[in-house]
Formats: C-alpha cells, sequence, structure tokens
C-alpha cells in the first residue's frame, strides 16, 4: 500500500531533502521516524529534492507497507510520525496513493515561493527565510521581465551545471510578484508555479529578476538570454533560505 504524507520543514539546519553522506537531511529524519513507527527501514519518495537551507509548507513524500503493518488509522498517521520528528519537521496530512502513483512523475505542476526583503540592515526575524537586499529595486521592470518567462521555453540557461534531466523544457504557468510589508520592512515575493523545474532553476529565475530590479539587465533582455541557453547569461543564483516548495498538484 502507497501512502503519501503532506510535508512541512523549516529547512535552516539540513543538508537538503534528499539523503547524503556528508549531513543530516529532512528524509533521513522522515525515515527513521517511519522506522521508529513501524519497526522496520521505511524508505520515503519525494516529490521535489530541496536544495540545502530550503524550505517547504507542501513538500509531498510517499512510502509503501504492507497491510497487516497497518495498525494506526491514516487519519492519524501524521500525529504518531511527528511524535519521532524534530520541531522543524512535520506531516500534516497522510493519505492513500494509487498503485501506480509516484511523486515526481504523477505531478501536474508545482508551485514554489521566493522571498527577499530590503533593508540596509539584516533583519534577524527575516534571514531564515528571506533574502537580503540592501537597496531598491525596480519593481515594475521586474514585472516586465517576468512575462518574458511565462510560457513553454527551453530553460537550460537557467538550470546550473550538474543536472541529469533529458530535457531542458519546462513550461512556467505563472510568476507573480507580491510587493508587501512586514512592520516596516518592504519585502517582496515571487510565487512561480509549472509543470516541473530543473536544478537551481527557481533561484536562477529569482537571481535574474534581482539584476533586472538592480538594472544589471534589462528587463526586455529576457527574450535572448532564454534563446542562448547560456547559463553565464541569467543571473545570478539567488540564496537558498528565500526558496519555500509551496506544493505539488496531482
Amino acid at each position: 500500500m502507497n501512502i503519501l504524507l503532506t510535508i512541512a520543514y523549516d529547512g535552516t539546519n539540513y543538508c537538503g531533502w534528499q539523503n547524503q553522506l556528508n549531513g543530516v537531511t529532512v528524509q533521513q529524519r522522515l525515515e527513521e521516524a517511519l522506522a521508529e513507527l513501524y519497526g522496520r527501514t521505511v524508505s520515503v519518495v519525494g516529490a521535489s529534492r530541496t536544495d540545502a537551507g530550503v524550505h517547504a509548507l507542501g513538500q509531498r513524500a510517499m512510502f509503501n507497507i504492507d497491510e497487516k503493518d497497518i495498525q494506526i488509522p491514516i487519519n492519524k498517521l501524521p500525529y504518531a510520525v511527528n511524535n519521532n520528528l524534530p520541531e522543524d519537521i512535520s506531516v500534516n496530512y497522510a493519505e492513500i496513493a494509487i498503485d501506480n502513483f509516484h511523486p515526481i512523475f504523477s505531478a501536474k505542476a508545482k508551485t514554489y515561493e521566493y522571498k527577499l526583503y530590503i533593508s540596509p540592515f539584516i533583519n534577524p526575524f527575516l534571514k531564515n527565510y528571506y533574502c537580503h537586499i540592501k537597496h531598491s529595486l525596480d519593481l515594475t521592470a521586474m514585472k516586465k521581465a517576468a512575462t518574458y518567462i511565462i510560457g513553454e521555453h527551453n530553460f537550460a540557461a537557467f538550470c546550473a551545471s550538474g543536472s541529469s534531466t533529458k530535457t531542458t523544457v519546462r513550461t512556467v504557468f505563472s510568476l507573480d510578484i507580491e510587493d508587501n510589508n512586514f512592520h516596516g520592512v518592504r519585502v517582496i515575493a515571487f510565487r512561480v508555479r509549472g509543470n516541473g523545474f530543473l536544478y537551481n532553476m527557481v533561484r536562477i529565475i529569482a537571481g535574474t529578476l534581482i539584476y533586472v530590479g538592480e538594472g544589471k539587465i534589462n528587463a526586455d533582455k529576457i527574450p535572448e538570454i532564454i534563446l542562448s541557453k547560456e547559463r553565464e547569461k541569467a543571473g545570478k543564483t539567488a540564496p537558498p533560505q528565500g526558496l519555500t516548495l509551496i506544493k505539488a498538484e496531482y
């Protein structure tokens, strides 16, 4: 039986989602919690391999268990698992998934949010969840640049090296920019929804929009950057703490 979990976590203290040898990951802590609950090794597959320092509100992860091992009702499973998890990871929902379901390949869309704040000084309440920008940004130019990113494109210019994907073509359904205020501090959020994202794609989109806001890249150059398929033409990879996986849709 496939069980699908919805998980939220603060990625500050983790080396990303996926298990690795050089540090503690969210997947590791979740698998340990499930192993303690069921008394055996449990492997989970996540919808997104978020990087070190990246957060999630709606990560999805699936594991398989024999029906004979189910001693806890599905709707009570989050309570049981959370008893074995640290406070910066929380399972918020559990459900049974169909036999051919896969958290990555069955996804129809994913939504990420990248947040930054503008201040000459570091804000202790924002520093772990927002990218810090010290100077003002041209929001009008950034919104114009965002319109060019929407649609189906070859996003090779927005893909970090090390990706093993077969194709760099992706579709961005929407890219919204919100301008808000947090106790007198200006905060800006980029919310992007697409059918899938390349390695560091959202952080590179964010970094490119920041460059546009700083006047380092002209908004009308975005189509040219996309067509170039050259990573060096786009902006920097924005820091990880500003990124949150909002949800995966099936």
